[in-house]
């Protein structure tokens, strides 16, 4: 009876390590499905950030172009009021700072699309690991990461960049 014990012991145990062996990763229609979901939120994230961009470059140019107004106005009241006109008036410095402050929100509405792309590439990277297990799936993961952190950190040197020419 211990004999036989032993052997189903045996046999239960060599059927569960095979059965292990041979489990395959992830469903691939899951992880299809989840690289779909990635791609379409992904997008919707990208698409909202463009929008915000454009909105924000609207009102920028609707800000500089009423202070240009009404720096023209000052200094055709000025102009009419003395026979010499300052050479940089307060109309005029209002102009440059609407500038600036336009160019300062374009450059984070700017940042903010790209970071967007980033952020919807590494989802869908993400996503597409899932497929792997073990090591192979670690390293894909590591990887997107890696790849998502510089292109963030891109986009931050480029917004740096854009905040200091806008500063000149």
């Amino acid at each position: 009876m211990n004999k036989r014990r032993m052997s189903f012991i045996a046999t239960f145990a060599a059927t569960a390590l095979l059965q292990a062996c041979t489990q395959e990763g992830p469903d691939p229609a899951k992880v299809q499905g989840d690289v779909a979901k990635a791609q379409a939120d992904g997008q919707k994230m990208i698409v909202e950030a463009q929008a915000k961009l454009d909105q924000v470059n609207a009102q920028a140019n609707k800000e500089v172009v009423n202070t240009q107004v009404d720096a023209n106005a000052a200094n055709a009241a000025n102009a009419a009021n003395a026979a010499t006109s300052p050479a940089a008036s307060p109309a005029d410095n209002d102009v440059a700072k609407a500038k600036k402050d336009a160019n300062e929100d374009v450059a984070d509405a700017t940042y903010n699309v790209d970071k967007a792309k980033a952020e919807a590439a590494y989802n869908v990277a993400k996503a597409q690991c899932e497929a792997q297990t073990g090591a192979a799936g670690k390293s894909c993961n590591d990887g997107a990461k890696a790849r998502c952190d510089s292109a963030i950190a891109e986009a931050k040197a480029k917004n740096d960049a854009m905040h200091r020419r806008a500063k000149d």
